[in-house]
């Protein structure tokens, strides 16, 4: 449980803020518990997928088995988008906490930043992550206990009146955002393999995990907007600096970067993997194509962090978990294979999913044409 947690717990977080400053509670609520039992019902298909299938695979080759090449070349393609946005929105927001603990002693720009953290984070990854990528669960563990620490000192600091039921002009705004906070299909193939396909266990860690990521991620964007209102930040934390005592924020910023640089590292060997076993690029050039690409973008100027993960949110889990529907209409089929399932969700709620994700994929697409 504690793996899958501490994948959800991540950057997508630190974005939801600031949109639910935008677009009110209202919003908040219905995406935060409709997409959150969406997501549960997601894992709770990949997880049935991993634990009914032979060996250990990433999500294109689960999905290449039941739906073909042409499946797992859109899997590919929606994890590309996927990984590619969360290590630019790495790049984003570990740039912005590492300008807010340093340049007040030494200057700089936030783009200077975080290119030094990058190219540390590159050459890591050159040269084998080794023992550095092991402590990422231990890091995610001290976040979650700044989190509760903020929780704690903010609460009387929070004003109702910074809050706002609705603003419909900005209604759908947390859609994509919210999809990519609540994301944990990455940590399923380690929890299968480690509760060793065991049903009854992975049913409840994937129940348990999922939920307990909602809770969290509710309260902490509950504390900050009420504290900080229409001031709140596209990253969180900056925006209530002047609230909480410099203690507080100062360990909030190391533990948030250093989560976002393990996470960094995750990602990034994952794709470099990818490329290197299943696709045979050259070991180095799979390595430039993991850690770069999302550089390129940055300097490029995609720095805002809300637009990067209402966009990769929308566009990359709602491929995926179109994807994942169909390999479960796939398994529906199938003698003994829905194995995680007592209640099965039926036809017309598959189809009326699909739909949805297809209208938010038009929709992140629509919107970023439009920027």
């Amino acid at each position: 449980m504690a793996v899958m947690i501490g994948y959800i717990i991540g950057v997508g977080m630190f974005g939801l803020p600031y949109l639910v400053a935008q677009s009110g509670l209202l919003a908040f609520f219905i995406f935060i518990v409709g997409l959150g039992f969406v997501q549960h019902l997601l894992h709770l298909i990949y997880a049935n997928l991993i634990v009914v299938t032979r060996g250990y695979h990433r999500m294109p080759g689960y999905v290449g088995m039941y739906l073909g090449r042409d499946g797992k070349r859109l899997v590919f393609l929606a994890k590309i988008i996927g990984n590619y946005g969360a290590l630019l929105a790495y790049i984003i927001i570990t740039g912005v906490f590492l300008h807010q603990l340093l340049s007040p002693y030494f200057g700089g720009s936030e783009f200077i930043y975080a290119t030094i953290l990058f190219i540390f984070e590159a050459a890591v990854i050159y040269f084998g992550i080794g023992m550095i990528a092991r402590i990422e669960l231990f890091m995610t563990g001290l976040l979650l206990l700044i989190i509760i620490l903020i929780a704690w000192q903010g609460w009387e600091m929070i004003s109702i009146n910074n809050y706002h039921i609705v603003n419909w002009k900005y209604l759908i705004l947390p859609y994509g955002a919210v999809l990519f906070a609540l994301d944990g299909n990455g940590s399923l193939p380690i929890v299968v393999k480690l509760l060793k396909r065991n049903k009854k266990a992975v049913k409840e860690v994937v129940r348990t995990g999922t939920f307990l990521s909602i809770i969290v991620i509710i309260v902490f964007t509950l504390v900050i907007v009420g504290i900080s209102g229409s001031s709140t930040s596209q990253d969180a934390l900056t925006g209530v600096r002047q609230i909480f005592n410099d203690g507080v924020i100062l360990f909030a910023l190391i533990f948030g970067i250093l989560t976002m640089v393990t996470s960094f590292f995750g990602v990034a060997e994952s794709i470099r993997e990818t490329l290197w076993w299943d696709y045979k690029f050259n070991k180095k050039l799979a390595w430039a194509a993991a850690v770069f690409v999302p550089y390129i973008l940055y300097v490029l100027g995609l720095k805002s962090l809300i637009d990067v993960i209402s966009f990769a949110g929308a566009i990359a889990g709602g491929m995926s978990a179109i994807m994942l529907i169909l390999v479960f209409r796939k398994l529906e089929k199938m003698k003994n294979k829905l194995v995680l399932f007592k209640y099965k969700p039926g036809f017309v709620l598959n189809y009326f999913l699909i739909t949805l994700f297809i209208c938010g994929i038009i929709y992140a697409i629509y919107i970023f044409a439009a920027r």
